[in-house]
């Protein structure tokens, strides 16, 4: 991967835990909060797998 794609892609995802994070932290529910903390988690597991060169 390019270090501009992985720079964007960091970028990314930094925006859309710093996005998530008050959700995360405030909403009293368990069962979202999992969801949301789940969906952070597959971006961070995309981010770091997708980048693989063939």
């Amino acid at each position: 991967m390019k270090s501009i794609e992985r720079f964007t892609g960091l970028l990314g995802l930094v925006l859309m835990a710093a996005f998530l994070l008050p959700y995360i932290l405030k909403l009293p529910q368990m069962d979202i909060t999992l969801i949301l903390l789940g969906g952070l988690g597959l971006s961070i597991y995309d981010y770091f797998t997708s980048g693989k060169d063939d």
